[in-house]
C-alpha cells in the first residue's frame, strides 16, 4: 500500500469514527432534553410537575412585586378519584387524571399555567382577571368537567372536583399561597360546591 493510500485509508478511518461520535452525541443530547423534560413534568400527565409549579409561582410572587402584576392560584382536588379507583381499579384513576390534565389545560389561557401537584391536586396560575372573572374562569371549569365523561372499558366515568383560590400578593411566600388556595378549597368542599 503505498503512502497515498494509507492516508487516505487513515482519513476514512477518522472520517468515520467522527461521524460515529457525533451520533453517539446527538443521542446523549436526545437523552439529556428528555431527562429534563421528565424532571420538570408529570410522567401520568405530562402537565408541568410539582417542581415547575412552585417555580412559577416564584416567579409569579416576584413580577408581583416588581411590576404589581395580578395573579391568582386555583388549587382544584378531585373528589371522587378514591372511589373510582376502589371501583374501577387504578387504570381508571390513572385515565381520569389524564382527562382531567388535559381538560384543564384546553380552558384555560395559552399564558396560563397548569399543573399536576400531587395525586389528585392541580394548580393553575392564572394572570391578569380580577375576582369576578377568575369566578367565571372557575364556573367554566367546574361546568366542563361536570358535562365531562371518561370512558373507561364498558362504564362512562364522571369526575368531581372542588376549587379554591387567592390572589398572589408581593409579600406572599409559595407556602402561604398554596395553604390559602388548599383552605380556600377545603372551604368549597365543605361547603358541597
Amino acid at each position: 500500500m503505498s503512502d497515498d493510500e494509507s492516508r487516505q485509508s487513515g482519513d476514512q478511518n477518522e472520517c468515520s469514527k467522527c461521524e460515529d461520535l457525533q451520533q453517539q452525541m446527538q443521542g446523549l443530547q436526545a437523552r439529556l432534553q428528555e431527562m429534563e423534560r421528565l424532571a420538570h413534568h408529570d410522567v401520568l400527565t405530562g402537565l408541568p410537575n410539582r417542581r415547575y409549579f412552585i417555580k412559577s409561582l416564584e416567579n409569579r410572587v416576584a413580577r408581583c412585586l416588581r411590576y404589581g402584576d395580578n395573579s391568582a392560584l386555583l388549587f382544584l382536588d378531585v373528589n371522587n378519584l378514591k372511589k373510582i379507583n376502589d371501583n374501577h381499579g387504578h387504570g381508571a384513576g390513572d385515565l381520569a387524571l389524564s382527562h382531567l390534565g388535559q381538560l384543564l389545560s384546553t380552558h384555560v389561557r395559552q399564558s396560563d399555567f397548569v399543573a399536576r401537584i400531587g395525586g389528585d391536586e392541580f394548580g393553575i396560575l392564572l394572570d391578569n382577571l380580577d375576582g369576578d372573572e377568575v369566578e367565571r374562569k372557575i364556573s367554566i371549569l367546574l361546568d366542563r368537567i361536570s358535562k365531562s365523561e371518561i370512558q373507561y372499558q364498558e362504564t362512562a366515568l364522571s369526575l368531581r372536583v372542588a376549587i379554591g383560590y387567592c390572589f398572589v400578593g408581593p409579600r406572599d411566600t409559595v407556602t402561604e399561597l398554596l395553604s390559602r388556595a388548599d383552605a380556600a378549597m377545603y372551604a368549597k368542599k365543605d361547603a358541597g360546591t
